[in-house]
């Protein structure tokens, strides 16, 4: 189910960037300068005057076409600033539509989602999203119908969580209700698959090679932890032993609305990471070497530790079933 395999993988490097657009010369080159001179020259006292007259028509045309314009800015200006009854213009709408839509939202969707899901969004909301600069490809108009995918989701946001759905999230706004994050279509597991997840975690806690710090022992002891995630775990306590500092949760989701997909360990082997380099060097290379479902979305050497996590998936028992079968 894991095995071992090769170092991590490295990306290419950056492409180079093209070179700088050269400026272009602003004089023809079909007319020397001194030719244009010359021509001034020859011109005689009448073409001098009826020159002066063409150039006083068109000054007398450039100050009338400019006042036109300054008189239509005002009045634009005055008309984007004009206050409504409530006290608040245009701008101001622009700028709460924007506020309207928390940071922390974008970045869930941009941390915690794999390829294919979509995210069902009120009209209202959907230019807020692009203009904080969620992936256009993730939003979609209609509601998902229930019971889809259990490893794509499908999800919904909406401020009453619908009857039957998963909140994964929760984000405040001022002066609005939460933004709910929600699944309308979860697959549950069924009693063997939530036994059979039980049973891994208890094994990892008993495990002698196993140190929780945080809340991981709270989590394990309750088995609320993804089935991918909880495999990954199991597989590398029996073989090295691990020490799991937490079980970090991304802003806005709340204990016990879904199985933790997030684990920072901070031992491998009995020993510490990431100052043991050699140590954290491993567990890296073992832990790029898995194979889905078991390989994680993200892996990230932080100051604290290994940061192992894992995309949303609607069924996670179900796609761990569904490859051990």
């Amino acid at each position: 189910m894991i095995r071992s395999g090769d170092g991590p993988r490295h990306a290419a490097p950056d492409d180079r960037g093209s070179a700088p657009r050269q400026p272009s010369s602003r004089r023809d080159p079909a007319t020397p300068g001194g030719a244009r001179r010359a021509a001034h020259r020859r011109t005689g006292g009448a073409g001098r005057n009826a020159a002066a007259r063409a150039r006083g028509r068109w000054l007398a045309l450039v100050v009338a076409l400019a006042a036109v314009a300054a008189v239509v800015v005002v009045v634009l200006v005055r008309r984007d600033a004009a206050p409504r009854a409530d006290g608040t213009t245009d701008a101001d709408s622009t700028t709460d539509a924007a506020v309207a839509v928390p940071d922390a939202l974008v970045a869930w969707l941009d941390a915690d989602l794999p390829e294919g899901a979509s995210v069902a969004v009120p009209p209202e909301l959907r230019d807020g999203l692009l203009a904080a600069g969620a992936d256009p490809g993730l939003l979609g108009d209609p509601a998902p119908e229930a019971g889809g995918d259990a490893a794509t989701p499908a999800l919904a946001l909406a401020e009453t969580a619908p009857e039957g759905s998963r909140l994964l999230a929760r984000f405040e706004r001022e002066g609005d209700p939460p933004l709910l994050l929600v699944d309308p279509g979860p697959v549950e597991p069924t009693p063997d698959e939530r036994r059979q997840r039980e049973t891994l975690a208890a094994a990892v806690l008993a495990n002698p090679d196993t140190r929780t710090g945080g809340n991981a022992r709270e989590v394990l002891t309750a088995a609320d932890v993804d089935a991918r995630l909880l495999a990954l775990i199991a597989a590398a306590t029996a073989q090295q032993g691990l020490g799991l500092a937490a079980f970090p949760r991304l802003p806005g989701e709340e204990a016990g609305t879904a199985p933790a997909r997030r684990v920072l360990v901070d031992a491998y082997g009995g020993r510490p990471v990431p100052a043991d380099d050699a140590a954290t060097q491993r567990l890296v290379a073992w832990l790029d070497a898995q194979l889905p479902p078991f390989a994680p979305a993200d892996v990230q050497v932080t100051g604290e530790g290994v940061l192992i996590a894992f995309d949303y998936a609607p069924g996670p028992d179900a796609v761990v079933g569904e490859a051990t079968r």
